[in-house]
């Protein structure tokens, strides 16, 4: 007599050659598919990215090996206490991928060797906390205060500011709708903290699954296809009126290439001192400052160029550096101009300053970033203590 098969017995039936399935593409794609770098940053609900705590391992971006190592607080590098060690000067620095350095040991960071240059000068010692996070622009940094650098207490607080992409961040940012730090949008509803549960477990998946990798790459580009078709106004590049060498080529005299008008683009609000993109950016500096001397520290700024930028300065006169410059000191925000230190090396050397097609500075790059800039934190450090 033939046994009847029960609703469960069906469901193990068909269960079983789908796990099987699964099985094998994993197989495949970990055989005969190169894995993408593991992710160690975490869906924050305000901040958006933030490094997940406790997290260690090793990286591979643009064949750089990499060690991780993610402290409790989700910072890159030792752990801080909370508590003020009495009499040592405590500095917060702020800042994108060029601070965050993912492919440069701590020590060998231009925050690392602050901290070990400083604490050389100074018999109390030196502090210096790197709050920097990849991706990250002025917006998600004054979050990043406000969330977890304002509780250490710092004496200090640095922005490095980038002349890359940190204008197109901010202004992304409001226009997405993200959480408003000029506002003081911190309260986090319900569905945003189901939100970082389910970003966090696509990031598992990323990060344990091959086969979930190949997949979600595959979609990626698909979707990027589909949107650079309809994409909105405001994020779309705006046209040179003369093209731009490529990194490494010969610099001839030329007449130099501009953006005629500042567009609705975010691509060139940068070039632009009255943009909609600066205009934010400067409020966010403003506000930031608020909150720094509210905190009981002092706010100051390092701004710099990536390689592109560094390379093709010449080419593009309209970058609004002297605006920038008076802007902060007509707020009282101390600064240092290490975008025009870095152009005083020649390209050919200046290319052994960052990594080979990444763009970020290697451990030559941090070194000759802090060597710049140790001596005006040495100048407000003794200022402040006066």
């Amino acid at each position: 007599m033939a046994q009847k098969l029960t609703k469960t017995k069906i469901l193990i039936f068909l269960t079983i050659p789908f796990l099987t399935f699964l099985l094998i593409m994993e197989w495949g794609v970990r055989a005969f598919w190169e894995f993408e770098p593991s992710r160690v940053l975490c869906y924050h609900p305000v901040m958006g990215r933030s490094y997940c705590p406790d997290t260690k391992g090793y990286l591979r971006e643009n064949e750089v090996k990499m060690h991780i190592e993610v402290n409790a607080d989700g910072l890159l590098g030792k752990a801080y206490p909370i508590n003020r060690v009495p009499g040592k000067y405590r500095i917060a620095l702020l800042g994108d991928s060029f601070t965050s350095g993912e492919a440069v040991d701590p020590e060998s960071k231009f925050a690392g060797v602050w901290e070990k240059n400083l604490s050389n000068k100074l018999p109390t010692g030196v502090e210096v906390i790197n709050f920097g996070a990849g991706g990250t622009g002025t917006w998600q940094q004054l979050q990043m205060f406000h969330i977890k650098a304002r509780k250490y207490k710092p004496d200090l607080t640095i922005i490095a500011f980038c002349w890359c992409n940190d204008i197109g961040n901010n202004i992304d940012q409001l226009k997405s709708g993200s959480m408003n730090p000029l506002l003081d949008e911190y309260n986090v509803a319900w569905h945003k903290h189901l939100n970082v549960k389910r970003k966090n477990f696509n990031k598992w998946l990323w990060n344990n699954s091959g086969l979930y990798q190949f997949t979600r790459t595959r979609y990626n580009h698909l979707e990027h296809y589909f949107k650079r078709m309809f994409i909105s106004d405001f994020m779309k590049p705006a046209a040179l009126t003369k093209a731009i060498p490529s990194v490494g080529t010969v610099e001839k005299k030329q007449s130099r290439a501009a953006y005629t008008k500042d567009t609705d683009s975010i691509y060139d609000d940068l070039f632009f001192f009255d943009s909609e993109g600066w205009d934010l950016t400067r409020k966010l500096i403003v506000k930031l400052k608020q909150e720094v001397e509210f905190n009981e520290g002092e706010l100051a700024v390092i701004h710099f160029g990536g390689l592109h930028r560094q390379n093709h300065y010449r080419n593009f006169p309209a970058l609004p550096l002297e605006q920038f410059d008076a802007f902060l000191e007509s707020e009282g925000i101390s600064y240092l101009n290490n975008f025009n230190l870095f152009l005083k090396i020649d390209t050919e050397l200046l290319n052994k300053n960052f990594i080979p097609n990444d763009g970020h500075f290697n451990e030559i790059g941090h070194r000759k970033f802090a060597d710049f800039s140790s001596d005006f934190l040495l100048n407000l450090i003794n200022k402040n203590k006066v």
